[in-house]
């Protein structure tokens, strides 16, 4: 890949998450709102997005509290 150096600038200023390499293809791990995951999109599109999932708004307990039943 050859701007993979330029994409994990841009993953780091956001810090974003890279949680796969391989030979031609990084995997991201990114969270922040609307428009901070708009303008990282941005960026990074001129090196091509293969694909993109978004969850939405995840809620998640911590802690020792356990869901109930």
């Amino acid at each position: 890949m050859l701007f993979r150096s330029e994409i994990l600038e841009v993953a780091a200023l956001f810090r974003a998450k890279v949680v796969d390499v391989a030979h031609d293809t990084l995997v991201i791990e990114f969270t922040g709102n609307e428009s901070k995951i708009g303008a990282f999109l941005d960026l990074i599109a001129p090196y091509g997005i293969l694909e993109t999932a978004r969850t939405g708004t995840v809620a998640l307990s911590r802690g020792l509290k356990k869901a109930a039943k």
